[in-house]
């Protein structure tokens, strides 16, 4: 059931209290309205809205009527509390007006969850519950995506939430601005294409990124235009950000058996709209077990309930660093133009109580919302060493893949990649040197020194030290760890390790004279 038939029900049984989660309070107000006159003539339905007395409440304007029905009822009230129009942007002043409604008001308040931690909002809220259920009122809590109730109003309180517009919903957006401007109505290659650039973002900036980007001589629609306004809203959500790098999977050295893999899930029938990159996950949910303030406990609660809920594909790349984890990723969404949203978890997390999981839900309610629920999650991590059991357990479905260091012809690889990127003339690159410990994030460090310096690789080389060598024993201790226990990003099959040669030099016998002992 939508959210306008949860409501219209709700309505029917006078349900008197419901808090609204939505990305767009000005549309939910006009959604109701509308949800109140469906399969009515359009005389019947504008008799009925002026007959349904509609106030709402803001911190600015306090109480005002909607229509000329709710506008009387505002007098109405105010006048039996005996207080000017004013004092009521104090919300539990408003609240105690609110008592004196009469019947069949429908109050929307909006921004609730930035009053819920007054006693008195709580109390005045509570006030209204069982006269609102006996005259046929109701009150409407409007909130941002992610915010949950406090406990207190949990039993009295029907929690609904407007999802954000489906793609049906922003074509007819992109319609209706097109023949607002008096522009040729689209195709439906560009109503899919702009369905596309707008999906996950409210139907308010909808309008105004498509309006923004059409042009009136031609009749042509910026999509690019259209895909940065995505970016940058979707980036002002805490934790959320877009990248936009232009690389493919051709862009990787090596790693052919996560490609084959990667590969084959994004053309099958289930691929995925978008990818979401974790980055170092280990780090983000480390300590959540012992953490006192519950704030991490609650985050991987609600982290392993969402992918569990929502059936989102997680695969994990455990491996040593510079091995490419997360540069894969990139590629992956380059190769088949899938949007790579970076899902910062540490960056949700806030010094305010309740904000750490509210940026949480919103920011799943909008990848949820890009994605049409098709989600591919990559997440790296340089260790397991932290991570829950239950955490690990998500990755069983989409596979957990190890990451070694590159081996020869791998590197040959990288290293045509990375000199082709920097453009390294002939005489730069006429000697290759001894590349036997470095990963490809070193190679490319090398080929970056060597186009900086104006240098040769092999003098580039110097001014490198090889994690496998600065931290050989640590490095020597994951790869051990992984052996015949994770998926080879390289070969088919499990991964395993070798241990290296250690070369014994020989030691001469040295013999020594001395004076007997008497």
């Amino acid at each position: 059931m939508n959210f306008l038939k949860q409501f219209i029900a709700a309505r029917a049984v006078s349900t008197p209290i419901i808090s609204v989660r939505t990305s767009d309070a000005a549309s939910t107000i006009t959604n109701v309205r509308k949800a109140l006159i469906t399969g009515l003539t359009k005389t019947a339905g504008e008799e009925l809205i002026n007959k349904t007395p509609l106030v709402s409440w803001d911190a600015i304007h306090g109480l005002i009527g909607k229509n000329d029905k709710g506008s009387a009822e505002v007098a109405s009230m105010i006048a039996k509390i005996q207080v000017d129009a004013g004092a009521t942007a104090q919300l539990p002043i408003a609240l105690s007006a609110l008592e004196y409604a009469s019947e069949d008001v429908i109050c929307f308040v909006h921004n609730i969850h930035l009053f819920w931690a007054d006693p008195l909002v709580l109390q005045g809220i509570w006030n209204v519950r069982d006269s609102y259920k006996a005259n046929g009122n109701m009150l409407v809590l409007l909130s941002v995506l992610g915010t949950v109730l406090p406990p207190e109003l949990n039993n009295d309180v029907l929690a609904l939430e407007e999802p954000l517009p489906t793609r049906a919903e922003l074509k007819q957006i992109v319609k209706d601005c097109f023949g607002f401007a008096g522009a040729k109505t689209p195709t439906e290659e560009i109503l899919e294409k702009s369905a596309d650039a707008l999906v996950g973002i409210a139907a308010f900036p909808s309008d105004q990124a498509t309006a923004m980007h059409i042009n009136l001589k031609t009749s042509k629609l910026d999509i690019a235009g259209m895909w940065q306004r995505k970016r940058d809203i979707v980036s002002a959500c805490p934790g959320l950000s877009f990248y936009t790098g232009p690389e493919t999977l051709k862009d990787a050295g090596g790693l052919t058996n996560i490609k084959t893999y990667l590969t084959q899930i994004m053309k099958g029938k289930r691929g995925a709209k978008v990818i979401l990159r974790v980055d170092e996950i280990e780090k983000a949910f480390a300590g959540a077990g012992t953490d006192t303030s519950g704030v991490k406990g609650d985050l991987l609660g609600n982290f392993l309930s969402w992918v569990e809920d929502k059936k989102v594909v997680c695969t994990l790349f455990l491996g040593v660093p510079g091995a490419s984890k997360s540069h894969i990723i990139y590629c992956l969404g380059g190769e088949f133009e899938v949007p790579v949203i970076n899902f910062d978890i540490a960056g949700m997390q806030d010094s305010l109580v309740g904000n750490s999981g509210k940026n949480l839900r919103n920011a799943e309610a909008v990848v949820e919302a890009i994605s049409d629920g098709q989600i591919l999650l990559c997440a790296t991590a340089n260790s397991l060493r932290g991570l829950p059991a239950e955490l690990i357990s998500r990755f069983e479905k989409g596979g957990i893949f190890f990451f070694a260091p590159p081996n020869a012809d791998e590197r040959a690889e990288i290293l045509r990649l990375k000199i082709a990127k920097y453009k390294l003339t002939s005489e730069q690159t006429t000697e290759i040197p001894e590349m036997d410990m470095f990963t490809g994030r070193e190679i490319d460090s090398m080929c970056d020194k060597a186009d900086m310096m104006n240098s040769t690789l092999i003098e580039a080389s110097r001014y490198v030290v090889p994690l496998m060598k600065s931290h050989s024993e640590q490095m020597a201790e994951l790869q051990q760890s992984a052996h015949n226990r994770f998926l080879s990003a390289s070969h088919p099959g499990l991964y395993t390790y070798t241990a290296p040669k250690t070369e014994i030099t020989h030691v001469p016998t040295v013999t020594t004279t001395g004076r007997k002992m008497r």
